[in-house]
This record gives C-alpha cells, structure tokens and sequence, in this order.
C-alpha cells in the first residue's frame, strides 16, 4: 500500500511536473505574443499584400533580406505616377527631388515613378531608404540613442567635400529632428565603407546591402558625369571668351591705327605734287596694303573664334537642357539662378 502510495504520490508528482511545464509554456507563449505584437501586425499586413512584380524587383535589387522585405511589403509601398506624387511626399523647394516618403501617420510608402532610363538605378535605392525609415521607427529609444552614436561617427569619417554635408543640412532646415533618422536611411543605402557595428546592424535588413549601394554610385555617376563635361565646357568658354576680348582689342586698336594711316596717305595723294613719282607713291601704299591684309588676317581668326564660342554654347544649352530632363526625372525643379552653368550671350563680331 505505501508503495503503491509512494508509486502513486510518485505519479502524482510527475503529472504535477509535467501540469508545471505546459503552464510554464503557456506563459512563455503568452509573453512572447505581447513583445512581438508589432511583428506579428507586420507579418499579417505583408502577407495580405499583394506586392506589383515591379516592387518585387526592387527587393531584390536592392538586396534586401527577409526582414527588409517584411518592413517594405508592410509599408505597403506604391509607385505612384509623377503627375500624381504631390498629393503623397511633398517638399515644395527648389532644386529639392523628393523620389519617396514614409508616411508617418498610416506607416505607408510611396515610390516617384522614375521613368528615365539613365535613371532608373535610383529606384531600389529609394526603396530601401523608405524601408529603412520604416525599420527606425520600429526600434526602441535605447536602440535609435545607440545606432545615433554610430551614425554620426560613419559621418565624420566622410570627407569634407561629401556631398551628404550638403543633403543633411537641407533635411535639417526643414526640420532639425530629422538629421539621424536621414542618416541612418542614406548611410544604410549609398555609404559602402561603414563601422562594422553598423554594418552588423544593416545586415539585418540587407542579404548584400553592396547591391543597394552600387545602384547609388550608377546614379552618382550619371551626374558626375554630366556636371564635368559642364565645368570643362565653361572653362572653355570662359577661356575662349578672355581670348576673344584680347583679339577684339587688339583689332580694334589696328584698325582704328591703319584707317587714320589710310585717311592721312588719301589726303596726301590727293594733294598735287604731294608725291613727286610713282615709287614714292608706291612705297607709301605698299605698307598699308600689307597692313590691311594682316589686319583682315585678324579679323577671320576673331570670326573663326567667335564662331568657336557659339559653337561651344550651343553644346552647352544642350548638355544644360539635358540636366533639366535629368533633374525632372528625379522630381527636381531649378530655379534660374540655381542653373548649374548659366547661359552666355552669343557672341558676335561686331
């Protein structure tokens, strides 16, 4: 009897154990649901959308990861036309390209519809900016003030002359708050040399965040591309402009020297005796004679030169107009005065 007691108690315990344990379970499972209550949202709102085979491209030339698969496709991103873009992202400021925005309020993404084939490599890179807006506002205090040290210190180490100087100060005169999460978006997609607790960080989000970056540099390079055919063409006429000034001058100053010659040698020709034979005559026109032939000389290489710099100008209205195709296609408008070369008169002869 106590054996069967004890065999019984025994049994008692171990199903008392084995109660422990799913309870245990349970309460594990319970907790588990309640800290990643945002995740499983995520999940299910990704899972629900149907994702265009356009958005599906860009995941994977951006090359994105599963996670940052997940925080773009529940982001629900739209490519949205360019006649439409301005009712979703707006920022109403000259020489400003807005190509994407996450919206803060319903946690959507909108994509600009680049259309330009020189230009297309933008749109994973815009992408995956978007989604990494989408991943900052899922992280914790602790996690943003840890990332921000980070971050600043992958910005000091660029040089000075890095164009993102330029790009945060304009995100921050439009709003002081959002320096580090621009940061962590641009660094995340265009910055191949990071620290590695950065890059650990990213890897979360990105299988190989070296294609995303490599999408930013084709685009880079377009511009790049584009704005030193457009310095070296200035230069050139800035130096065939100073060129021309000086043969300008210099005409000017033998032709008004020569035609008071030629007055002077008419006036004493046409004065009886003034040459008292013909060599003399002779020897007095000959010097005007070649004079006037270099002086023509100087005239065709000015004509030819002027002739030169309208030509330069007219491949530089081409190259500015293409700048503005470009900088349409990324949702960029000029003003005049932000003109990357402004146009020169055309020159003439006179």
């Amino acid at each position: 009897m106590s054996a069967a007691r004890i065999v019984s108690r025994s049994l008692i315990a171990v199903l008392a154990l084995g109660a422990l344990v799913v309870q245990g379970g349970a309460a594990w499972g319970a907790r588990w649901v309640w800290d990643n209550e945002q995740l499983l949202k995520d999940q299910l709102v990704a899972q629900q959308f149907d994702a265009s085979s356009e958005i599906q491209e860009l995941v994977t030339q951006a090359g994105l990861s599963e996670t940052g698969e997940l925080y773009l496709m529940t982001s629900l991103p739209q490519v949205v036309p360019a006649i439409e873009f301005a009712r979703y992202c707006s920022r109403n400021e000259p020489g400003i390209g807005v190509l994407g925005c996450y919206t803060l309020n319903d946690r959507r993404i909108y994509l600009f519809d680049v259309t330009d084939p020189r230009l297309t490599s933008i749109e994973p890179v815009v992408a995956a900016h978007e989604m990494l807006h989408a991943a900052w506002a899922r992280l914790t205090a602790a996690e943003k003030e840890e990332i921000a040290i980070l971050l600043e210190e992958a910005f000091a180490s660029l040089p000075s002359t890095h164009p993102l100087y330029e790009r945060i100060a304009s995100y921050e005169s439009f709003s002081a708050a959002s320096r580090i999460p621009e940061l962590y978006s641009i660094i995340g997609t265009e910055i191949a040399t990071i620290p590695a607790p950065l890059a650990a960080h990213y890897a979360q989000y990105f299988a190989d965040r070296a294609k995303v970056v490599a999408h930013a540099d084709a685009v880079d390079a377009v511009f790049e591309s584009l704005q030193q055919e457009l310095t070296d063409l200035s230069n050139e006429l800035t130096s065939l402009n100073a060129e021309i000034d000086g043969l300008r001058f210099a005409y000017d100053e033998a032709n008004a020297a020569l035609r008071a010659d030629i007055n002077a040698f008419n006036e004493k020709a046409s004065t009886p005796g003034a040459f008292p034979s013909k060599s003399q005559f002779e020897q007095a026109r000959v010097p005007l004679q070649e004079r006037q032939a270099r002086l023509e000389t100087m005239r065709s290489t000015l004509q030819s030169k002027i002739a030169e710099y309208n030509l330069r100008l007219d491949e530089l209205t081409t190259l500015n107009n293409e700048v503005s195709e470009l900088n349409q296609g990324i949702n960029i408008t000029l003003e005049s005065k932000d003109e990357l070369i402004s146009s020169e008169e055309t020159l003439s002869e006179n």
